[in-house]
């Protein structure tokens, strides 16, 4: 994964805040088997965008949403520094735990987080309307 994100700006944790409001009962679910794999009160909204983008080393572009937990997500692999998107942390991938599908990339340095592949989540309010 390429360091930074699409605009050159540095994503940054330090002012990542956990959401709060009406939503905060709201749940994702994979796109595939739709098991629940978080929930928006432990998302983290960082300063700007409400999701951020990346591109990794072959030019692919993601957009990804951070949560602090992401239960129905298991981390897979040997955690790397390498091409972090985030600096300081190492990341891993988050696999499905109902069907193995990638959803995005588990963080870890002092804290974990997961960082998710907005076209690979669903909300329950999506689902539902």
């Amino acid at each position: 994964m390429e360091q930074g994100f699409v605009g050159e700006r540095q994503a940054s944790l330090d002012a990542a805040q956990v959401s709060a409001g009406p939503y905060a009962d709201l749940k994702w679910y994979c796109v595939r088997c739709l098991r629940e794999v978080a929930r928006e009160a432990d998302r983290l909204v960082h300063q700007g965008p409400p999701e951020l983008e990346f591109r990794n080393p072959e030019g692919q572009r993601f957009r990804i949403l951070l949560f602090r937990d992401c239960p129905g997500g298991r981390a897979v692999g040997t955690p790397s520094d390498l091409h972090s998107w985030f600096p300081g942390y190492a990341w891993c991938y988050c696999l499905c735990r109902g069907c193995g599908m990638q959803l995005g990339w588990w963080y870890e340095a002092t804290g974990r987080f997961a960082g998710l592949i907005r076209g690979r989540i669903l909300s329950a309010l999506q689902w539902y309307n």
